[in-house]
């Protein structure tokens, strides 16, 4: 019996060691270290559009009918984006906040369009990652990417005034 408890011991030993050197990035094997091209097997798009999703996951998904969705500017220059949520927000600051819009890039988010895209359309859908500083930037909204915001089956709304309130970067 005490042959048999010494085995399982050993066997756990060796078991948990394995769990260790992994869990300390020490290659068992002659394995390949994960890289930035690697993104695209968890989001089927270039590495500098994967990355605008929480750890670079998206999914692809083709429309069965056409679908709604939401588009945030502050002007004409960034009204027919690739960038579009489901989140309908009531202020620009959660805008903001949620689809992590650093303000460096102009877009103040202060008016909200539908945008319904047609049948057949595929989209790339995830969550929205953070950008740097990401105390002001959290990300978390919901994202969707599309591959051609000039295609002409797409039906844009007239914009419509949200609620403006003055963002604030929270430093720490």
């Amino acid at each position: 019996m005490k042959f048999h408890s010494a085995s399982v011991g050993i066997g756990l030993s060796v078991v948990s060691n394995l769990f260790l050197v992994n869990s300390l990035s020490i290659p068992l094997f002659n394995s390949s270290q994960v890289l930035a091209q690697e993104v695209a097997t968890l989001c089927p798009l270039p590495a500098d559009i994967a990355v605008t999703f929480l750890d670079s996951k998206c999914e692809a998904v083709k429309l069965n009918q056409p679908k709604t969705f939401y588009r945030y500017y502050s002007s004409d220059q960034n009204k027919y984006g690739r960038y579009l949520t489901t989140d309908k927000y009531k202020n620009n600051v959660d805008v903001i906040r949620n689809l992590a819009l650093n303000q460096a890039w102009g877009n103040k988010a202060t008016i909200r369009l539908k945008v319904t895209l047609p049948a057949g359309t595929t989209v790339y859908q995830g969550i929205v990652a953070p950008q740097t500083p990401a105390q002001c930037y959290p990300g978390g909204g919901q994202q969707t990417f599309i591959q051609d915001s000039k295609d002409p089956n797409i039906k844009w709304s007239q914009g419509k005034n949200i609620t403006v309130q003055e963002f604030v970067c929270p430093q720490n």
